[in-house]
């Protein structure tokens, strides 16, 4: 069976592995909406192949469409699929938010496998670049991600309404251990059936090698306990006096930041039933805010280690340099005890201590090497700081190539991993050029990275994902052994064990939530011959060119990613996305709306850049508007009442822009809606977008005068100055002459004439 291969048509020969569950699961997938549950090594992508497989030969004109959550996984996979599929290779694409959107149009139009950041393929169905008739299945890698506002749902849902034969996959290690949140995954990705396997499934245990699991507990030594019980003194510094006030929260050994959180926001409600709020409710938030930064360095100094530590400290200098911080932040470290444990910490530092997860890691590491010199290690941990630290303590080791592995984005002076750095770090570990990588969650996601005879838990996560992919990582084609480091007492212990809980419910729930783990489908019992094809659900149809009440609206391309364009596009909105210097959403020549949400309004007004938009919307446009979303502003943060109130008065009456207010994206839609409903059916006013009153030429201000004519924007007032030159001449010439430039017909030369020509009468 081992050297057995899948052939079945559009699969290359010898290239694909058969095994049962995977072909099961392929046919399944290939006749219904399903979701995949299966361990992270058990080859979710290669069921997804087959699938698609089927796919294209039950429907050869169709596209199949694969969506990741980030580059490197949409590369990995358009790279898997090309070795597999027997189609020509130019016809399977990747694309992400790197390609310019007029490019991934052309490409769509071409390509019949296309793999993608679901980011990229919702600003593109937003704007109507294309849509998903074409599509006969997609693939949604990581399903568990389809919560909330991220693209999946928004893209399940534009796929239910317009694919003509459409088909889902849902793949994942874990959708969660909640019965709710299975169902929230199946009913957003419209997925009518779980499929799960695991290592005990009779399907699958035949393709399984052993993995040995150790959990290694580590007391920590007085040196460590004494820094934690500086930390647990200034914890119960601060957060006595929230107690003395009425708020409740447990004893400082028992504080987590979900309670601070909590009473953070019952601080915050009180706040906002005052006009002029009593000091010390101000006191209480600063004192909670300094409480987190504690409770976060109690989790660095048990569970990651000294200089680890000591790195989230300078972060937090650094941020009072940079005027980024809070006040809690600033009265922290400006306390003696704190500069006590920072002394105390610092001592240590230049003695060269550790904490005993660095001791137990050489060790781990030296043992493994020893007894096969070609293994292939992996030390997962949740912090960057860490990753160097262990890094820098491996090196000691002669045999040891070590190198870390993260994500794209930086923090501070730590640089991320580009894409292309990712992919030569992975090479390199692939290639024995480094036998020892070091990651954090990126290395956990899906990502191509070759088995391990090694895995170590530096450090415990507290979600079932995770732990499932790193656990994953070894034990595919030969014997693996992961080692789970586990400091007593620390937020370690609590997040193994809250884990394994939920691991222990997981299979109940995925039961409770539709589907039966025991009662497995098998491939004897499966009908090969295809059903007949259920009754297409019907394409939306599409809104003619010609339409006159068709709503058209000019969005900031940085506001894509929000909901509110999700919604616009479900009223049948068009969209046209732009960078634009001024506005949110242009609706008309003459109103431009700004949209804040509650947090990012008090946050522009504290930064100053609040007046400086709004001033500019008023210099641009007749009519601007602003949006306020969310449900509350006074007491969302520590403001005075009366700051917020002084701000809305001057943007009503010195800035003269209304302001209206939205409890979230749904109601900013329709209110965009009504707007421009009002401007384009009723006053037949197109979006137009227009600058402000700086300009950087005087052509620049001449296309700016003109343009302020209805109908006429930017491209045609430069096609009229153009052919007369000056506006001296445009105001001079005949509407026949007006009419003879491209792009303005009748009714543009009319308004011009008319206007031109038109008494002013100041309004009472």
């Amino acid at each position: 069976m081992s050297d057995s291969f899948v052939d079945i048509p559009l699969i290359k020969k010898g290239t694909v592995e058969y095994r049962t569950y995977q072909i099961t699961l392929a046919e399944i997938a290939s006749k219904e909406s399903i979701l995949v549950i299966l361990s992270t090594g058990l080859g979710k992508t290669v069921i997804a192949a087959i699938a698609a497989a089927r796919r294209l030969v039950k429907h050869p004109e169709s596209k199949i469409l694969f969506l990741a959550p980030s580059r490197p996984l949409v590369e990995q996979q358009a790279r898997f699929l090309e070795r597999v599929l027997d189609i020509d290779e130019s016809q399977v694409v990747c694309l992400t938010g790197q390609d310019p959107p007029n490019k991934r149009q052309s490409i769509w139009e071409n390509s019949r496998v296309i793999v993608m950041t679901p980011q990229a393929l919702q600003n593109d169905l937003i704007q109507r670049s294309y849509d998903l008739s074409e599509v006969s299945l997609i693939v949604f890698d990581e399903a568990h991600r389809g919560v909330g506002n991220y693209a999946y749902t928004f893209i399940a849902e534009l796929y239910e309404m317009q694919g003509t034969n459409p088909v889902s996959l849902g793949l994942t290690a874990s959708p969660g251990h909640r019965v709710e949140q299975i169902k929230t995954v199946c009913e957003n990705l419209r997925l009518a059936k779980v499929e799960m396997r695991t290592e005990s499934s009779p399907d699958v245990r035949h393709y399984l090698v052993s993995i040995e699991t150790n959990l290694n507990y580590i007391d920590l030594p007085p040196e460590i306990q004494v820094l934690r019980d500086l930390l647990y003194s200034l914890l119960d510094d601060y957060t006595s006096p929230v107690r003395k006030y009425g708020f409740s929260l447990p004893n400082s050994r028992r504080l987590s930041r979900k309670e601070i959180l909590r009473a953070q926001g019952d601080v915050r409600k009180e706040l906002g039933t005052h006009t002029s709020p009593p000091k010390h409710l101000y006191f209480i938030i600063r004192n909670l805010t300094a409480a987190l930064r504690i409770l976060h360095l109690l989790e660095f100094v048990g569970t990651q280690g000294i200089a680890p530590t000591y790195r989230y400290i300078q972060g937090m200098y650094e941020e009072v340099r940079n005027k980024k911080s809070s006040k809690g932040v600033k009265d922290l470290i400006s306390r003696s005890e704190f500069k006590q444990f920072e002394s105390l910490l610092e001592a240590l530092l230049s003695k060269g201590y550790r904490h005993p997860k660095a001791d137990l890691i050489l060790e781990l590491v030296s043992e493994q090497l020893s007894v096969d010199l070609d293994s292939r290690i992996l030390v997962f941990t949740r912090f960057r700081d860490t990753a160097i630290e262990v890094v820098e303590t491996l090196e000691k080791l002669e045999e040891v190539r070590a190198s870390r592995f993260v994500g794209q984005s930086s923090k501070g002076s730590d640089k991320g991993f580009s894409q292309k750095k990712q992919v030569e770090v992975l090479e390199g570990f692939r290639n024995n050029e480094f036998n020892v990588l070091v990651a954090t969650q990126v290395g956990e996601e899906g990502l191509d990275i070759p088995e391990c005879n090694l895995v170590v838990f530096y450090d415990c996560v507290p979600s079932v994902v995770p732990y499932i992919q790193r656990r994953g990582r070894t034990g595919r084609k030969s014997p693996g052994r992961v080692v789970i480091m586990v400091a007593r007492g620390t937020h370690d212990e609590f997040y193994h064990w809250s884990v394994i809980r939920k691991l222990k419910k997981m299979p109940s729930a995925i039961d409770e939530a539709g589907k039966d783990p025991e009662d497995q489908t098998s491939l004897e019992e499966f009908d090969r011959e295809e059903t007949e094809d259920a009754v297409p659900v019907p394409k939306p149809a599409k809104a003619k060119e010609e339409q006159e009440d068709r709503i058209v609206m000019i969005v900031d391309s940085r506001e894509l990613p929000t909901a509110v364009p999700r919604e616009l596009t479900r009223m049948n909105v068009e969209i046209s996305s732009e960078s634009l210097d001024i506005g949110d959403y242009i609706i008309s020549e003459d109103v431009a709306v700004e949209r804040k949400e509650a947090g990012d309004f008090l946050q522009s007004l504290i930064d100053g850049r609040l007046f400086v938009q709004l001033s500019a919307l008023r210099s641009a446009y007749r009519r601007p508007v602003m949006i306020i979303e969310g449900e509350q502003l006074i007491g969302l943060r520590a403001i005075n009442p009366n700051s917020i109130y002084g701000a809305l008065a001057t943007i009503a009456i010195r800035i003269q822009i209304p302001i209206l207010w939205a409890r979230n994206a749904t109601e900013t839609a329709n209110i965009l809606f009504r707007l421009a409903y009002l401007e384009q059916i009723g006053a037949k006013k197109k979006p137009k977008t227009r600058t402000g009153e700086t300009r950087t030429t005087d052509a620049q201000t001449l296309e700016y005068i003109l343009s302020g004519f209805p109908g006429v924007d930017t491209v045609v007032s430069r096609s009229i100055l153009s052919e007369f030159g000056t506006l001296d001449r445009v105001f001079s010439a005949s509407e026949k002459d007006l009419k003879n430039v491209k792009g303005v017909g009748p009714k543009i030369a009319g308004t011009i004439r008319r206007l031109l020509t038109t008494k002013y009468l100041l309004r009472k």
